[in-house]
């Protein structure tokens, strides 16, 4: 079951919504705060999946607790607790990626509804992390290339699949997280340094949208390619020439191509298949069995030798991925040519 931190300076009131949650029968853990700084030392130490807390708070104030666990980069999810005169509190917080605010006094009715929404939102969360940080780093790789095509397709497919969320305030929160990632991964390069302008004081909720986040792509892969003075980084030439250059040597893997390239084996697979019609293993064989074809065609050459020189390691390997490849094996071939 989840756990929920209540933050409020007054001892009564958090007692009070501790009884009320406890009613609630989703939280195995409640604990109560009287302060934001006790609370965040906890929260550092085991995030809680929800944090209630109050605004106006001696020692550290809700704002100040709101900003820590944006910085944190945590699942947790904030509810605000605020009076009518805090407001404007109420909407600062807001910016720091809380879900809600509530104003005092609550009763279930206002506050059950809520935590359903915040639960729901954490499934889906933990649900879809691993997977959004797959979809930055394909991101990153096709902005980086200059790829306008396959960032045009993550970026549909990220509408679809990541950020279809209920609120604007949750959309605001992804869009948000994306574009920091996604700056820290391209300054990590360490070329040309992207820069964002502050988000939280020159933007609200209603102007981060996805739309907001494409078009900032669309600017970025601009300004890099202005950069580089309109030249593509050409991943596909670059990949032919070390694949050639290593085809025969047993080791030549994915992998091994996409790390010498700079980019992620997921990137290089699909950006490899798209431009030659061909995954990269299928490319490989090919190449090494039109060498075992011109090697087989030369008499004097035994066939154990062709093997390592193509690149297997055994006998029994090279066969069968020979016979797969054209419907005879070494020894049939090479007496097709009248060699035996």
């Amino acid at each position: 079951m989840a756990r929920i931190f209540i933050v409020d300076d007054e001892p009564i009131i958090g007692i009070g919504l501790k009884t009320l949650i406890w009613e609630y029968k989703r939280f195995s853990e409640i604990d109560t705060f009287t302060d934001g700084e006790s609370a965040l030392s906890s929260i550092m130490a085991n995030p809680p999946d929800v944090v209630l807390t109050d605004i106006r708070m001696p020692r550290m104030d809700g704002l100040e607790l709101c900003r820590h666990i944006q910085q944190l980069k945590l699942f947790t999810k904030v509810v605000v607790l605020s009076g009518y005169g805090d407001f404007a509190y109420a909407q600062k917080c807001m910016s720091y990626g809380v879900q809600e605010y509530l104003l005092k006094p609550i009763t279930e009715i206002e506050l059950f509804p809520v935590l359903d929404k915040m639960l729901a939102m954490r499934e889906t969360t933990l649900i879809s992390f691993t997977l959004f940080e797959q979809w930055i780093d394909q991101l990153e790789e096709a902005v980086w290339m200059l790829d306008k095509v396959r960032a045009n397709e993550l970026l549909e497919e990220g509408k679809r699949e990541l950020f279809a969320v209920e609120t604007d305030t949750q959309q605001y929160q992804r869009v948000y997280d994306a574009i920091r990632l996604l700056v820290k991964k391209l300054n990590a390069r360490g070329a040309y340094r992207m820069e964002v302008k502050p988000l939280i004081e020159e933007n609200t909720v209603n102007t981060i949208t996805y739309e907001w986040f494409q078009a900032e792509i669309g600017i970025w892969m601009q300004r890099l390619s202005e950069y580089r003075k309109h030249e593509r980084i050409n991943v596909l030439e670059a990949a032919i020439q070390y694949i050639d250059e290593h085809l025969f040597e047993e080791e030549l893997s994915l992998d091994m191509v996409a790390g010498k390239l700079g980019v992620t084996p997921t990137y290089f697979s699909h950006y490899f298949k798209k431009n030659t019609n061909e995954t990269f293993v299928q490319y490989r064989m090919r190449k090494r069995i039109d060498k075992a074809k011109q090697l087989l065609a030369v008499p004097h050459y035994k066939i154990i030798d062709i093997v390592a020189e193509v690149g297997y390691e055994s006998y029994p390997h090279f066969s069968r991925v020979f016979k797969k490849a054209t419907g005879y094996s070494p020894t049939e071939y090479r007496g097709l040519l009248g060699i035996k």
